[in-house]
Parts: structure tokens; sequence; C-alpha cells
């Protein structure tokens, strides 16, 4: 019997950035947060032919794809004559602001690390192998490390971001998400070109979202102060929405999901925040029960996918079966 590797792994929360384009200093940087699910679980075997064989949506297998020859450009020696079966049993939907794309790529890149007997990569290693991190590098830690994450920001194009707080998330606080069923979120190029258009951020935004997360967000999360976490995070949320609002229409991508926030605070609600380019939003919730009522109640479960999960404060889980 072949060795079979399966990696399961979470989703990654990305509530903003913190630099963009700056005259002097780091770029990108953010917050963020590992979260259980959607869920991927990948499963991976070394193959007996001569060519490599997937399982899953189309959109999974181009990544599997791309993830493969970027692995076997950087480690030829290790890659280029092996070839593999790889089996989706479980996805996280793409363009939905829950870092597909990344979680894939370091769960395959893991896999075949795991395959190989490599045993002490770490997930910058493996990033770099599947050429990942060129923005964000939340879901690069939490892969490893899940939790509460803030990266440091980029001094130079090929820098993966440096991981500067992680804390775990308080388990009894659970996150709803709001995701549109009708629009999808922008990735990719088009991520990078909508990126390119905004020009500078402001010193002073800058400034006060360093302020927001170093300062309220995560000693809130770490004194587990929900008061302090969720009227930051919201704060955070339409400072961040504001910088974007050209390149998406608005504080947020999805103009219904505006409305539906400004509904929510007026009844007290906060914590609310989009998570990448969306459209979904997460509401972090003591009572999840009572937030998605009043999300339906608002009329939103007609046509948005409400699911309400719990923080992931672990990285992927790695079982090796087999001889």
């Amino acid at each position: 019997m072949s060795r079979e590797v399966n990696i399961t792994t979470g989703s990654r929360l990305h509530w903003g950035l913190l630099s963009l384009a700056p005259q002097v200093g780091r770029e990108f940087g953010g917050i963020g947060l590992m979260i259980q699910e959607p869920q991927l679980k990948l499963a991976v075997t070394e193959s007996a032919g001569n060519s490599d064989s997937m399982q899953g949506s189309p959109g999974s297998i181009t990544k599997i794809r791309e993830a493969l020859a970027a692995i076997r450009n950087t480690c030829p020696e290790l890659y280029r004559d092996r070839f593999y079966d790889l089996k989706l049993h479980s996805e996280i939907a793409q363009h939905c602001g829950f870092g597909s794309g990344t979680q894939l790529s370091l769960a395959v890149a893991q896999a075949l690390a795991s395959l190989s007997e490599e045993t002490s990569l770490t997930s910058v290693e493996l990033a770099q192998r599947v050429q990942r991190g060129a923005r964000s590098a939340l879901g690069i830690h939490g892969f490893t490390t899940g939790g509460f994450l803030v990266e440091g920001g980029k001094q130079t194009a090929a820098e993966i971001s440096p991981l500067v707080v992680r804390a775990d998330f308080p388990e009894d606080w659970h996150i709803l998400l709001v995701t549109p069923t009708n629009r999808a979120g922008i990735s990719g190029y088009i991520e990078a070109d909508a990126i390119q258009q905004l020009g500078p951020m402001p010193t002073a935004t800058t400034e006060k979202l360093c302020r927001l997360a170093l300062m309220q967000l995560a000693p809130a999360v770490q004194s587990h102060d929900f008061e302090e976490l969720t009227t930051g995070l919201t704060e955070f949320g339409h400072v961040v929405g504001e910088f974007f609002r050209p390149a998406q229409g608005g504080i947020f991508a999805d103009p219904q999901m505006v409305e539906l926030e400004q509904k929510l605070i007026t009844r007290g609600v906060r914590g609310i925040a989009q998570t990448s380019w969306g459209p979904t939003l997460s509401i972090i919730c003591q009572d999840a029960a009572m937030i998605t009522s009043l999300v339906t109640e608002c009329g939103y479960g007609k046509y948005c996918e409400l699911r309400t999960v719990r923080p992931l404060n672990e990285g992927a889980q790695i079982q090796i079966n087999g001889d």
C-alpha cells in the first residue's frame, strides 16, 4: 500500500491591509483570522504512472496544476520526475474572501514534502515553493499557526510579510459569514490592477489602522474584551473600506452588504467587516443565532448563504497513512 498524505485546513479571513504604496516603510501588512470552515481536505499519493491525476472542481484543479508546476520548477531535483494522484474531499469556495488559493497551494506543497519526508519546512518555505505571498501573508502564517494574526508588511517584492502578532481567538466567540450568492470577489490579476489604480494610502490612514490593529484589536483578543474588539473591528472595516471605495464601489464590494451593515448597526450589532475583496461579510458574535435571525428578518437570507463558524486556533492537520 502506497503512502497517502491527508491535509486538512480551514479558511482565512482578511479584514484589511495596513499600507499601500508608501513612500517609505513597509507595504501591505494586515489583520485577519483563521476559521474552521469552509474547510479544505486534500489526499495525495504518489502515482505509479507518468502523469498527475486530480479530482476536484475545475478552478481547484487549475490551482493544483499551478502549484505542482511551481514546486517542480523550484525543486527539480526532488519533484521533476515524480507524479501524484491528488483528490479534494472538501473545497473552499473561490473568490469569496476565504483565501482558498493560498490554502490549497500550501496543502499541495505540504503533502508533497511529507511524501518526500521533508519534515522541517516552515509555511514561508512552502509558500516560496508555490509562489504565494505577493501581497498578503496572513493565510501563509495561518496555515501553520491558526488564530488571530497581524502581519507586518513587506520591504521588498520578494519578501513574505512577517508575522508580528499571533493570538488564540476566544472559542466562545463565533463568526457569522454572510456571502451573497449572486456576486463574486476579485483576485489575481484583476486584484493587482485594482490595487495599482488606487495610488498610495495616506500616511494618516496607515497610522490609524496600525493603532487600531496593535492598540485595540490585538489586546482585545488577548484579554477577551468582546466590546472593544467588535467596536474596533467595525471602525477598522470602515477606514479600510473608505480607502478602497474607488476600486470596489463602496466601503464593501456589494451594495446590499453596505445596507445590511447599516441595519445591523442601528440594532446595536458591531464586529462587522468584509473579508478581503468580499463579497463575504464576517460578523463576530456571542449569540450567533440572534444575529442570524436579525439578518434573516432584514431579508438577506433569501440571496445570501449564512454560515456560523468557529475560530481555528491550530495549524493544518497532517495525517500519513500506509507504508
